[in-house]
């Protein structure tokens, strides 16, 4: 039985938060590897390169996907500060020089250097999450180690 947390709300949200951010922070890395030993080889084929704009899918898409998720999970357990932390690292840089610089942003270049912060970002917040999952498990813990002494004592064992 699951009792009412003090630290987390939804221990099911965060658990899948928990895996989309390792997700989040290994698949635009190994589409990135991919797309560095795809573009060699096709090159030294002399072969036009038709695979970035899919690459370029996989590098920014878990921005793009999970970013509601992130704001929703946050809110929700109410983590302030990492919202805050999110918007000022990954979303007011980007917006910021999407705002001065407009479309030449969109450059392979310059894809990488706006993913990074969401990649530090992920990187970060996996060992706060991972935190919050095993004081919650403490504290499941320890509500039902109270309920069995209880019924102990209210049995006369103790």
């Amino acid at each position: 039985m699951v009792a009412k947390s003090k630290i987390i709300n939804d221990i099911n949200n965060v658990e899948r938060l928990r895996k989309l951010v390792v997700v989040g922070y290994t698949l635009p890395t190994s589409a990135y590897i991919i797309f560095i030993l795809l573009s060699y080889l096709l090159g030294y084929a002399k072969i036009s390169n038709p695979i970035i704009p899919v690459l370029l899918f996989f590098i920014v898409s878990p921005q793009v996907i999970f970013t509601p998720y992130f704001f929703y999970v946050l809110f929700k357990e109410k983590r302030f500060g990492w919202l805050t932390l999110f918007i000022v690292l990954v979303i007011l840089p980007a917006t910021t020089a999407f705002i001065i610089f407009g479309v030449k942003l969109f450059m392979m270049i310059w894809m990488f250097v706006f993913v990074f912060p969401f990649f530090l970002f992920c990187f970060l917040i996996k060992f706060s999450v991972e935190e919050w999952i095993r004081e919650y498990n403490w504290e499941q813990q320890l509500i039902e180690q109270r309920k069995e002494w209880e019924e102990k004592k209210k049995e006369g064992l103790l």
